[in-house]
């Protein structure tokens, strides 16, 4: 057994003898050259890197149909954001800024090499006009917006704060119901106590009490169908429970329902 571990090793020792120092060197040469070329990639990673996160957004581009937001207002709003660098900027940050402005109803951001954002703005679309100071969207969300001549049509909506969803759906009700008669709402309000008022395009006044609303304005479509449209009317108060009390313009006064003359009631 001794021997044989003798003879191991010669043969082993004979091994390593039989690579010469030239390849002894060009094998060092090899791992030189590949260490140096990682830390080539290395320091040309963390150089393209810091190039990149160093670079700035130098351009805005504002997509889709718009008429009241301009690109300056887009940049004065987001001037503290875009100081981020292009890479770091928060795309869901500048989304939410953009929809805080007040014509902006939805936006969508995304980045475009190598410094461009580009914004796509879909902006509100006003159905009724809120107060004194602002607008109702479609969906009955209030924003605030300088009035111009272009809306002077838009029906004029006044209620409780807070109640500018219920006050829109019931615009859109108000105005459905009275397609028949041809008359259209251009004012609605909703006082304190709940009281609902309406003034149509006529210069007529419609006063709907505080529930009951889709009942009363059906007798009212009956009503004005069939007794009033000839008739110069200023006001119709259907809070009778089964008839109504209707005034006329100038000079004369008097109740009109469907329930026999005792029940009729006559406006102060």
């Amino acid at each position: 057994m001794p021997r044989k571990h003798v003879r191991q090793a010669v043969r082993n020792k004979t091994g390593v003898d039989s690579v010469s120092w030239q390849q002894r060197v060009q094998r060092l040469l090899l791992k030189v050259a590949v260490a140096c070329g990682c830390l080539a990639a290395l320091f040309g990673t963390f150089v393209m890197g810091s190039h990149l996160i160093d670079l700035r957004v130098e351009q805005l581009v504002l997509g889709g149909a718009v008429e009241h937001v301009a690109v300056t207002e887009l940049e004065a709003q987001l001037a503290p954001t875009l100081q981020a660098s292009f890479l770091t900027l928060d795309l869901d940050d500048v989304r939410e800024q953009l929809e805080r402005m007040p014509w902006v109803y939805r936006a969508g951001v995304r980045r475009r090499w190598p410094n461009t954002v580009v914004i796509e703005i879909e902006e509100q679309r006003p159905i009724a006009r809120w107060g004194l100071d602002g607008f109702l969207n479609h969906e009955g969300e209030y924003f605030p917006g300088a009035f111009a001549d272009r809306w002077s049509e838009l029906a004029r909506l006044e209620g409780p704060a807070g109640s500018e969803r219920n006050m829109t759906r019931r615009y859109q009700s108000l105005e459905a119901l009275l397609e028949p008669t041809g008359l259209q709402v251009v004012a609605l309000h909703e006082d304190s106590l709940g009281q609902v008022g309406a003034e149509l395009h006529n210069g007529v006044l419609l006063q709907l009490g505080a529930d009951n609303h889709r009942e009363r304005i059906g007798r009212f479509v009956t009503l004005w169908r069939e007794q009033l449209t000839e008739q110069p009317v200023m006001r119709v108060d259907m809070r009778y429970e089964h008839g109504a009390a209707v005034a006329l313009l100038p000079t004369s006064q008097w109740a009109l329902g469907d329930v026999p003359a005792a029940n009729w009631q006559e406006t102060p």
